[in-house]
């Protein structure tokens, strides 16, 4: 299959008005995990909870209208490493399939540029089964060790990563440009900092206390990084990957709806010559336009991609963005969602459309869909003419292996489900909208944790009740038999498995549970 994001062409006097090709400065990109831009002082965050980052900001252009592309560390990633949205990469959500061997990374290009490049990431959910290891000549992770049903397993906290990237950056050839992935995901749940960083005991400051842990491994990285004169300082680039919810429009965590509390994310790009430093911007961004941008800073241009090179340039005046989730689709019975936004306005496409004016409504409080249909238009367009462009094949990799498993008790539902073919953005079906489904969903999550804590009987019937009012909720089934089996009822557990299997996201583990059964 032809690589959609494959065309590098050297810049030299042809491009950007005649400019010179970029100086070949190292590059370090550190993705923050589940990170709301408020939890950073540079973003109206709790004042000294991050000194180094707040810092690091007074000599970063600033964004403060920057969006990821999906609530979901895996589709967001593979956004930030090939300039393609979701539906042109294939990588929908956490867990099924793998980054397509056709993409043309950042790191590969990188690595064809004589660029050495090292990857040091947090969490299993980018274990390099997901395909972004390409171009890496170093892959760092936590190891695969499949605990108990319990257990929070395969992360690792941001100073073993940093450690990791240390040692790396010592014994690189001095004499080459380096790009190094720092990926740390302390702040994803479930939330416990070490005891320093515990600033109280609700959720929110557990989170906040994640954060801040982070921020002071970060300084010990870049104490190292940003040692040297500005001749020797790397380009660096701070992103989260999403935001996390506590409670907004009904929901915890992250992943299933499309409100700002998880697409909104903190973005500082600090260039070594200084430029714009210091400065806030409030253009329209997305983690889709890292890709140009850093590739663009390696004296390279790539052309057929969704995101736009934001080095040393402003972005388009009258750009919008795109954004999904497809996690309630593929897991909890919903519509999928998938919008739109731009300085004016933001439409969220799903069986039940919803229009917000982020000016005057920040919160997303009040749906303006039915009285602004004569606006809507111009976003369905730019969703039907995202829908209409090439696409890579579905990654072949496979994900097995207890992989799945892993992932599903950090809260991926469905994760390990064989990649299948999902709805175009404006395809949304009949099913109930994710935000109509708030409370079934958040029951689901309940009865898992229930379930993880020993208290089977309890699960279950939250879980009867949750299949009763919404049949296609699969995770929901797949629980519930899977609560029935640890509970030795193997033929109550058969009918809901042989259902699963025929009708559902095909997740490995219930085909072996079905087996077992």
């Amino acid at each position: 299959m032809r690589r959609i994001a494959a065309v590098a062409l050297v810049l030299g006097q042809a491009s950007c008005g005649g400019e010179s090709a970029p100086a070949m400065h190292s590059i370090v990109l550190v993705t923050l995990d589940t990170t709301r831009p408020d939890t950073l002082g540079a973003y109206g965050g709790p004042p000294g909870a991050t000194p180094f980052l707040d810092a690091l900001a007074t000599q970063s252009l600033v964004y403060d209208r920057a969006y990821t592309v999906a609530p979901l560390t895996q589709p967001a990633h593979s956004s930030i490493f090939t300039g393609l949205y979701p539906p042109r990469h294939g990588v929908r959500i956490n867990g099924i399939g793998s980054l397509s061997e056709d993409a043309h990374t950042l790191a590969e290009l990188a690595h064809e540029a004589g660029y050495q490049t090292g990857a040091f990431v947090g969490a299993l959910v980018l274990d390099p089964a997901f395909g972004l290891d390409q171009g890496f000549e170093r892959y760092t992770g936590p190891k695969r060790g499949f605990g108990s049903e319990d257990s929070h397993i395969d992360d690792r906290p941001a100073g073993e990563v940093v450690d990791d990237a240390l040692a790396w950056l010592a014994a690189r050839d001095p004499e080459r440009p380096y790009l190094a992935w720092v990926h740390v995901f302390d702040p994803h749940g479930p939330y416990a900092p070490p005891e320093r960083f515990r600033l109280g005991h609700s959720p929110r400051t557990l989170y906040q206390g994640e954060v801040a842990y982070v921020d002071r491994q970060l300084a010990r990285l870049f104490a190292t990084l940003l040692a040297g004169g500005p001749e020797e300082a790397p380009l660096v680039v701070v992103v989260a990957d999403h935001g996390e919810a506590f409670g907004e429009h009904g929901e915890q965590t992250h992943g299933l709806f499309c409100y700002d509390t998880t697409l909104h994310v903190p973005l500082l790009v600090r260039y070594p010559d200084g430029y714009r430093a210091g400065e806030r911007s409030d253009e329209v961004v997305s983690v889709v336009d890292l890709f140009p941008t850093l590739a663009e800073a390696m004296g390279q241009r790539v052309d057929g991609v969704d995101g736009q090179s934001l080095y040393h340039r402003r972005a388009d005046a009258d750009r919008g963005v795109y954004f999904e989730s497809y996690e309630g689709f593929l897991a909890y019975g919903t519509s999928p969602l998938a919008g739109w936004l731009d300085g004016a306005g933001k439409y969220v496409h799903s069986s039940h459309p919803q229009f917000f004016e982020l000016a005057g409504d920040p919160g997303e409080e009040h749906d303006l869909a039915a009285l602004r249909t004569e606006r809507l238009g111009p976003y369905r367009d730019a969703l039907a003419r995202l829908a209409s462009k090439p696409r890579l094949a579905l990654g072949a990799r496979s994900v097995s292996g207890g992989l799945d498993a892993a992932l599903r008790k950090l809260g991926y539902a469905a994760a390990g489900a064989a990649p299948r073919v999902v709805p175009d953005p404006l395809d949304a079906g009949t099913r109930p909208s994710p935000p109509e489904l708030a409370g079934p969903i958040s029951d689901t999550l309940r009865a898992q944790e229930l379930s993880n804590q020993g208290r089977l009987g309890e699960a279950e019937t939250l879980l009867r009740r949750v299949v009763a009012e919404v049949p296609e909720n699969w995770f929901a089934l797949d629980r519930l038999a899977t609560a029935l089996i640890r509970q030795g009822r193997h033929r109550e557990a058969l009918p809901l498995l042989r259902r699963v299997t025929a009708e559902g996201s095909g997740w490995p583990g219930s085909w072996y549970n079905l087996g077992a059964a």
